[in-house]
């Protein structure tokens, strides 16, 4: 039996030929890392697989994960790279908020110590 192609599976590869080819243009004027090129390389490839080829990917990521389903596999794993980039978000966050700490405990010094100065100088 012939396998017919639905709209999705030839819109949902072009958008991530479209996501790949934005990431390796901001790779290229150096907005992306080596890293992040990779990274979002894979996910829009995954994307593109899981669309084109529904029931050998549901398959597969069934037989990877063990849940028999592959609705439920797709499901958990899902979930788990969204809690994973929700922890990396979280993380980030922290840094950011102890450098911005930093850089005001410093500047209110300098500041203070400026004003120190120039009380001296009068």
């Amino acid at each position: 039996m012939p396998q017919t192609f639905s709209l999705y599976q030839l819109l949902v590869p072009l958008f991530a030929a479209l996501m790949i080819a934005k990431a390796v243009s901001q790779f290229l004027r150096h907005r992306r890392t080596l890293r992040e090129l990779c990274v979002l390389c894979t996910i829009w490839s995954g994307v593109s697989l899981v669309a084109v080829f529904p029931d050998f990917s549901m398959h597969w990521l069934s037989k990877f994960t063990g849940i028999k389903s592959g609705f439920y596999a797709l499901i958990f794993f899902t979930l788990v790279v969204l809690v994973y980039g929700f922890l990396q978000l979280l993380i980030k966050m922290e840094d950011n908020e102890r450098t911005l700490t930093e850089l005001v405990r410093k500047i209110a010094l300098t500041e203070l110590s400026n004003k120190a100065t120039e009380q001296r100088e009068k």
